[in-house]
């Protein structure tokens, strides 16, 4: 991987715009969305991206994808006309600084026939960039499927009807 390049995704219910350049995120999930029973259709899903790139890293080429197990589900291109003007703008940055590029999926509704994993990547340049991802299961597969993703840190059980 080339240095300088680093990709970061929230999954969320909602990501609202704020006063003030702002993102608020609602619902947040950690690496695991825990569902009843599939099928099942999610009213609303948002993946917020974020790219943090080196001043001097600056791709050609950046488009960002959202795949649902190995399906690409969306996909968002960086127009070229916004890395010109970064590369332009790094250029005059005496500092050691980092430039941002970033999109917001907004998927609803949200149609999971089974169990999978939605994983956040970022090309640039060719190069593949991996940035999270989201495990989807049922309640009853928690904790084997926890298990496995051992070392992921803050995960909390599902409440439950029955608790």
């Amino acid at each position: 991987m080339k240095a300088g390049r680093t990709l970061w995704a929230i999954f969320c219910d909602d990501v609202r715009r704020e006063e003030g350049n702002k993102l608020s995120y609602m619902g947040v999930y950690q690496s695991v969305l825990v569902v009843r029973s599939f099928p099942i259709v999610l009213p609303r899903l948002c993946i917020a991206l974020s790219l943090r790139i080196d001043r001097d890293a600056i791709p050609s080429e950046i488009c960002f994808r959202l795949c649902k197990d190995d399906a690409v589900v969306a996909e968002s291109v960086v127009p070229a006309d916004a890395l010109t003007t970064a590369k332009a703008e790094a250029e005059r940055i005496s500092e050691d600084r980092f430039l941002s590029f970033g999109t917001i999926f907004q998927m609803f509704p949200v149609d999971l026939p089974g169990q999978c994993f939605l994983r956040a990547r970022a090309i640039c340049d060719g190069e593949e960039i991996k940035g999270g991802s989201l495990a989807i299961i049922e309640h009853k597969d928690f904790d084997r499927v926890t298990g496995e993703l051992s070392g992921t840190p803050l995960l909390m059980r599902p409440r439950t009807d029955e608790a």
